[in-house]
């Protein structure tokens, strides 16, 4: 929103070294006018309250867009899994799991909740789709629960959403299932 917003183009960036984005994917025509805006590259993290606060990061040292939220951070561990919970190889899309110090231990005086989100062996089920592309980038697809089924296809509105903002006139997107 920053970035269609007039009076933000009339900032001075020259100080600007590193831009970090997340709370959800960013898509690539926003880093495009980012970029074009702020001369800065719009770097992305990932991270959820369970995990206070951070799993993943792109390397400051890596500016240029490549869609994913980065590596994991030290001492961080992530898998895919599929819908039994199986580990997944790192080609095609699962659910990512995370294991490291600061995932939480659970959700306060709820048992049931906190069964429900970490297995026996400590990993946290995020509820988020993921990719990991040749270099071990983690990529997110979508949330689990926004998946829709469209003739047999999982379809993920952020899939959607990516390719429409890509069109010269349309300012903002969202898709909905």
């Amino acid at each position: 929103a920053l970035v269609n917003n007039e009076d933000f183009h009339e900032l001075d960036f020259s100080n600007l070294r590193l831009a970090v984005g997340g709370g959800m994917a960013v898509q690539r025509a926003v880093a495009e006018k980012w970029l074009k805006t702020t001369g800065c590259y719009l770097l992305e993290g990932y991270g959820l309250t369970e995990c206070s606060p951070l799993v993943a990061a792109y390397p400051h040292d890596l500016v240029e867009y490549n869609g994913s939220i980065g590596l994991p951070v030290p001492s961080t561990e992530v898998r895919m899994v599929d819908e039994e919970g199986n580990v997944l190889p790192n080609t095609g899309t699962g659910e990512l799991q995370v294991r490291g110090p600061q995932v939480m231990q659970g959700y306060w005086q709820r048992p049931e909740a906190t069964k429900e989100v970490i297995n026996e062996d400590g990993w946290l089920s995020t509820g988020d789709i993921v990719k990991f592309d040749d270099e071990g980038f983690l990529h997110i697809v979508d949330r689990k629960k926004d998946m829709i089924l469209v003739s047999g296809f999982n379809v993920y509105p952020n899939e959607i959403e990516d390719v429409v903002a890509l069109h010269g006139k349309v300012l903002e997107v969202a898709a909905i299932g």
